[in-house]
């Protein structure tokens, strides 16, 4: 197993090097090399098998409070010195941020981390033998389940992830983590109906990945799928499986918690801090120091170490994540949230955990009289994110469930409702799956909620 430590560090001293020699007054570099191998499954057979190697490298120049930023996957020297040099003529071009004071200084990183656990020498070399052999096993079990099992779909791969994050006032992190996943979609066909399942799996070592019971749950969720039915538009009690709660629970993290939004007047909760805005039984942190996670982080990307920050307690809004930028506003300390992933950079939750409970998906599908169990969501987003207004489409097994009873399989369903609205009042929590998903999403159990708002369906 090859760590390229060295080389990441040496390459992000060239650009500080570079951006002090262009005048800048601070600067900031991002390295992250990822080593992928991929295995795609389609029409069940092994349609794909590759292997990618990216080198992706972030500058972030300030002259005064201008900034420039360029982000590029290039590694010659000369190059990387051309995309420190095009940051300054951004930078040049760039109003002021008066927001801006500074980035942040050297820190300590946690020494209660197991390090070690973060990687993994049979993921990191995992051969694609190996995948073939896991994706022909999910492949037999699936047609295993029935006859009717007309197609699976989906991939096993194995990903290292080398990430460095200096700047120009001290901050040098570095990190390795290696995980495993396998997701499949599972198609099957009775005359002219056909129907999908889903399920997904993510370890950190790949030894560990349940291929074959991912296979087996999809497999049965598509074969109990034949005979849907329309649902009319309306409020139903809903369970949801931890895939789909998780989905929710993240997305009221993001809209939520990040102090951007609040100070920007973009988050549904601005002014509700210490208020009991969600049920007693919803408690969420952003903890990446979990380390039943698989593949958490040490720093965010500025370099600065995460914590464990409370955001809902029994139902209390707590605290907000932050990074440097924003916390200095705010005359506190970053929580080391600092994420660019979309759009503008801000603090986004990434390694969310939601306390379990006791109860079991059979146990919430007793106690429901009339309402739809899910098995996740698909192209969620904000409608307003000021009300926390979500949409979404049911994916890969709904179903009607009436009198303690799953009844009949549903066609595609839209959900429109509020965040504070729907997690106002929860009836049960679940237990985490057995199944493990890779950060945002961390760790959610599954849910019943009383009320959920389905405004629509394929039907419409």
């Amino acid at each position: 197993m090859k760590q390229n430590k060295d080389i990441l560090l040496a390459k992000a001293n060239l650009v500080l090097k570079e951006a002090e020699v262009q005048g800048a007054s601070q600067a900031q570099a991002v390295l992250t090399l990822t080593r992928m191998g991929l295995t795609r499954l389609a029409n069940s057979i092994i349609d794909q098998n590759v292997s990618e190697l990216h080198a992706k490298v972030r500058v972030l120049l300030y002259f005064g409070q201008k900034s420039g930023s360029v982000e590029f996957e290039v590694f010659e020297d000369d190059a990387i010195k051309n995309a420190v040099k095009q940051a300054v003529s951004l930078a040049k071009i760039s109003p002021e941020n008066t927001d801006f004071k500074s980035l942040p200084t050297k820190r300590n990183y946690p020494s209660s981390f197991d390090l070690d656990g973060l990687v993994c020498k049979e993921t990191y070399d995992t051969s694609p033998e190996l995948r073939a052999e896991y994706a022909s096993a999910a492949i037999d079990m699936a047609h295993g389940v029935d006859k009717r099992i007309a197609a699976i779909a989906g991939i096993v791969q194995n990903i290292s992830t080398e990430r460095v994050v200096t700047n120009s006032l001290g901050v040098e992190g570095y990190e390795m983590r290696t995980r495993a996943t396998t997701q499949l979609t599972i198609m099957a066909r009775d005359g002219s109906e056909e129907t999908a399942g889903w399920c997904a799996d993510a370890r950190r070592d790949v030894r560990d990945l349940l291929v074959e019971d991912v296979a087996r749950v999809a497999a049965q969720k598509a074969v109990d799928g034949f005979g849907m039915k329309d649902l009319s538009p309306g409020e139903y009690e809903v369970i949801l499986e931890p895939a789909a709660a998780a989905g929710l629970v993240f997305y009221t993290t993001m809209l939520g918690f990040g102090a951007r939004r609040h100070q920007e007047f973009m988050s549904f909760l601005r002014d509700r801090m210490g208020e009991q805005v969600f049920s007693d039984k919803l408690s969420v942190s952003d903890n990446a120091l979990d380390q039943r996670l698989v593949a958490a982080s040490l720093f965010d990307d500025e370099g600065v170490p995460h914590q464990k920050v409370n955001l809902i307690d029994k139902g209390v809004v707590k605290n907000l994540v932050y990074d440097t930028m924003t916390a200095t506003k705010d005359g506190v300390e970053s929580t080391g949230n600092h994420a660019k992933w979309w759009g503008p950079a801000e603090p986004i939750a990434r390694h969310v955990v939601a306390e379990e409970g006791n109860s079991s998906i059979d146990d919430m599908i007793s106690e429901t009289k009339k309402g739809v169990l899910v098995t996740h969501f698909h192209y969620m987003n904000p409608v307003n994110p000021t009300q926390g207004v979500l949409t979404a489409l049911t994916r890969d097994g709904t179903w009607f469930v009436e009198d303690g009873e799953v009844k009949y399989p549903l066609r595609t369903l839209r959900f429109t409702d509020a965040i504070p609205r729907f997690f106002n009042d929860i009836e049960m929590v679940g237990k985490y799956s057995k199944f493990q998903s890779s950060p945002p999403m961390g760790l959610v159990p599954g849910l019943k909620l009383p009320s959920f708002r389905f405004s629509g369906s394929s039907k419409e």
